[in-house]
């Protein structure tokens, strides 16, 4: 009886449907030794699916976004980050180098984040179906410290802001269409569980500065905590060159994702030392007070402008773009 034996020659410089894809990325995110086993009702978990556009940037990628994402909205809850769970889908024909550089660039947000990668899963698609990478990040983490939450925001409390507005949706947004700003702002990705770790002794809530821009949050807390909040104009932190290259395609710093920026709440007799331990951190040197909760029960946002007049803030439906974050 004779035997056939099949053979497939995988293609070892593109993702494909083989093997050797997961592999790869399988072998550069082992996981580490587990790490003690988390009492169920202090576990806190925070999930994420990211699609960047472009995925690949000047100074960053989709799966540092993912894993800082993710950290940052688990810290925002609380919680001390402690593991980091992905899966990857990668469309079929991306340049194992560029899945090398992926790989690289979670294990070092998760170095830098703290967190140990508990588990990975990859999944090639075929061409076309993917825009060549999309990452589901889902972070662990414990309770400590001081609480945080919106129901502990009262009037009187200052509005901070941990960094530049916009700086990742402007630097997104010049590459994609060529606007050439992309040298001069980069994104402000970075992990923030260290940062708000300083400053929360003084802090009531926090929530992490992502898809929608600090208007999506403030818009958030004043509705579902019932106080009206105003925002001064001027006072908020934007550079330059993120303003001109949002004001070329029409968009406002308010509304542009950030990566790396945490709106947080703070008591007005604690706003001094949080500011302190803020600008004292790598990360938190432009921090900035913008405003305050007021005792109003509307539940709106009030924007001060510089000649003193209170404005609302639309966005009007399609104005923003979209695959940001």
């Amino acid at each position: 009886m004779a035997f056939v034996t099949y053979t497939h020659d995988w293609d070892t410089a593109q993702a494909g449907f083989g093997p050797h894809t997961p592999a790869l990325v399988a072998e550069a995110l082992a996981p580490g030794p587990a790490g003690p086993a988390v009492p169920g009702p202090a576990l806190r978990t925070v999930t994420r699916t990211y699609v960047v556009d472009p995925p690949f940037f000047g100074n960053g990628d989709i799966g540092r976004v993912a894993v800082c994402g993710a950290v940052n909205e688990l810290a925002a809850t609380g919680a001390e980050p402690r593991h980091i769970a992905l899966a990857l889908v990668l469309e079929a024909g991306l340049s194992m180098d560029l899945v090398r550089r992926l790989t690289a660039s979670v294990r070092g947000a998760a170095t830098e984040a703290g967190v140990a990668i508990a588990a990975v899963d990859t999944q090639v698609v075929r061409a076309g179906e993917a825009d060549r990478v999309f990452v589901t990040a889902t972070a662990f983490g414990v309770l400590g410290g001081p609480p945080l939450g919106a129901g502990l925001i009262r009037a009187g409390d200052r509005i901070l802001v941990t960094g530049p507005l916009g700086s990742h949706a402007a630097h997104l947004v010049s590459l994609r269409d060529g606007l050439g700003y992309e040298h001069h702002v980069p994104s402000d990705c970075a992990p923030l569980a260290d940062l708000l770790r300083a400053a929360r002794p003084g802090v009531h809530h926090a929530r992490a500065v992502t898809a929608g821009g600090l208007a999506e949050v403030l818009r958030r807390t004043a509705a579902g905590r019932g106080l009206t909040l105003r925002v001064e104009e001027a006072a908020l932190p934007v550079r330059y060159e993120a303003r001109v290259a949002l004001d070329a395609r029409g968009l406002a710093p308010l509304d542009a994702a950030c990566a790396g920026c945490l709106c947080l709440f703070v008591p007005p007799e604690r706003t001094g030392p949080v500011l302190a331990a803020l600008r004292a951190h790598p990360y938190g040197r432009q921090a900035a007070v913008v405003g305050e909760v007021t005792a109003d029960p509307m539940g709106e946002v009030e924007y001060l402008a510089p000649g003193g007049t209170v404005r609302s803030h639309t966005v009007a439906p399609g104005s923003l773009p979209q695959r940001l974050l």
